[in-house]
């Protein structure tokens, strides 16, 4: 199951002298994601790198490492965002040098805890992609849509009495083809 976030943060981290902000933030939309980046690296205009993964959907990711070595970076984060099914989602992490470098390990698990902890108190919750369906009926076929719709996990959220049914419901988006083919069935 898809998970989103549903409350932005930010979490400090200080490893030997370099300091991690991460950010976590649900989006909306490819530009709203860019102009959240864009805010955050003008925030952080001072930081030595601005690292990012950003998450649309399953399959519709992308980060930057920011000139840290390959992988070491914007990997880390889009791959938890990748494990955890973590979606509509963007986490940045600023980094400030103060002191020596990190090491490449030590450079990763710090990019990786800075973002696991701001996803930990970000209010992470499941995400269920649902098709909406208003329908009027014939009330001789109304058992018949009713057990349509239990029998596939829809939820009614609303029914009218009249000279004909009127129902508002929704189903799961992986049941939507198979049910809207029985539907068609029965309202034929």
């Amino acid at each position: 199951m898809q998970k989103i976030i549903t409350k932005e943060t930010i979490f400090e981290l200080e490893i030997k002298k370099s300091k991690f902000i991460s950010y976590s933030f649900l989006i909306e939309s490819k530009e709203h994601s860019e102009a959240l980046l864009t805010k955050i690296q003008q925030e952080n205009k001072h930081a030595s790198h601005v690292v990012y993964a950003v998450c649309f959907d399953l399959y519709n990711c992308k980060f930057s490492d920011a000139n840290e070595p390959k992988g070491s970076a914007g990997w880390q984060i889009f791959n938890i965002l990748r494990t955890k099914k973590i979606t509509n989602s963007l986490i940045i992490v600023a980094r400030y040098m103060y002191g020596s470098k990190l090491g490449l390990g030590l450079l990763q698990n710090s990019y990786k805890k800075a973002a696991i902890e701001v996803l930990n108190l970000s209010l992470v919750s499941d995400f269920k992609i649902s098709y909406h369906y208003l329908c009027e009926i014939d009330l001789e076929k109304m058992n018949w849509v009713l057990q349509l719709i239990k029998k596939n996990g829809c939820s009614i959220q609303k029914k009218e009495f009249g000279l004909k049914l009127k129902i508002e419901f929704s189903c799961p988006m992986k049941l939507e083809e198979n049910f809207e083919l029985n539907f068609k069935e029965i309202i034929k």
